[in-house]
């Protein structure tokens, strides 16, 4: 008798899973029908992918009529158990005020959850609520913070922002020769700002761009590494 809660357990995870991968596979078709179906059948076992999937057909209308407070309500019950893209989902919507009253408060906690569990455009946005002061009193050197944790794990946006910061003087000690270094890891990644911005800095550094350079080598190189570590080594 001991053995048979644990094997019931599996039993409905794995049927969960089965629900979702099916879901999502008919999604993938434009099937709408058939993937709320099955992503109803993983929400009613409380799988949180399942809810947040089926969050997501109410969210943009999808096999269903759109509304915004079932989406939030399913949302709301996957974030509460630690689902990672709900709670990134919730912030950006309680951050910008879509479905929801907007509410920085909720935002930040959201954002702050999804950010530990390594969610970087969660950090980045904390990070811009903090530098343009969105609901809150503007702080850049918690910004500079958030934008530091997303920059150093490769997240383009906040590597241009982070480098900035240092361009500027801004939550961080004035330093070019920085800001060259991340400046050109977000150019050599495409970020047209960062391209115009690094332009700039060479003028501004002169006979230092050297120094920049071989900064911007060992940034490189740092970025990579910790993206290594964050996918558990994979290449």
């Amino acid at each position: 008798m001991k053995r048979i809660l644990p094997i019931f357990l599996l039993s409905i995870a794995m049927s969960a899973y089965a629900d979702v991968e099916s879901g999502i596979t008919a999604y993938n078709r434009e099937d709408y029908d058939t993937a709320r179906k099955e992503f109803q059948a993983a929400a009613d076992s409380k799988d949180p992918m399942g809810l947040h999937l089926l969050a997501s057909l109410y969210y943009q209308g999808h096999g269903v009529n759109k509304d915004l407070n079932r989406a939030v309500e399913l949302f709301t019950e996957a974030a509460d158990k630690g689902y990672r893209p709900s709670q990134a989902n919730l912030g950006l919507m309680y951050h910008k005020g879509d479905g929801v009253k907007q509410d920085t408060t909720k935002a930040i906690s959201y954002y702050t959850a999804a950010g530990k569990q390594g969610d970087l455009q969660s950090t980045f946005n904390l990070g811009q609520i903090f530098r343009k002061g969105e609901g809150v009193e503007p702080d850049l050197t918690k910004a500079a913070a958030y934008y530091k944790v997303a920059a150093e794990s490769g997240n383009i946006p906040a590597v241009n922002e982070y480098g900035l910061l240092f361009a500027q003087g801004h939550g961080v000690k004035l330093d070019y020769v920085e800001a060259f270094g991340w400046m050109s890891y977000a150019a050599k990644a495409g970020n047209g700002q960062s391209a115009k911005n690094l332009a700039q800095l060479k003028q501004i550094l002169g006979d230092k761009v050297a120094e920049g350079t071989k900064r911007a080598a060992e940034i490189e190189a740092a970025i990579k590494k910790q993206r290594e570590q964050d996918s558990g080594g994979k290449r």
